[in-house]
């Protein structure tokens, strides 16, 4: 199945602005492939913080993302999109 998740990034703009990261938006969406919709929130996850080192990768920036970044985010909306193909 395909999933359309929506992410609220509000509480960790602040932080990652201060790091240097700059490229990120309040609400992000990603489309993702997964069977489940756990694992469409996981790889969803997994996307942004990729998208993230891709900006700036320091030290500081992947102790965040591996730390607390979870705990700033919120998953606002999780839809399927289209069956597997």
């Amino acid at each position: 199945m395909i999933y359309k998740v929506t992410i609220d990034t509000t509480e960790s703009l602040l932080i990652l602005n201060k790091m240097g990261i700059e490229d990120l938006k309040s609400i992000v969406y990603f489309f993702v492939e997964a069977d489940n919709p756990d694992e469409a929130c996981h790889r969803s996850l997994d996307k942004l913080k990729t998208s993230i080192i891709e900006q700036k990768l320091t030290e500081e920036i992947v102790d965040y993302l591996e730390d607390e970044l979870h705990n700033d985010i919120k998953t606002t909306e999780l839809t399927g999109v289209s069956p597997q193909l």
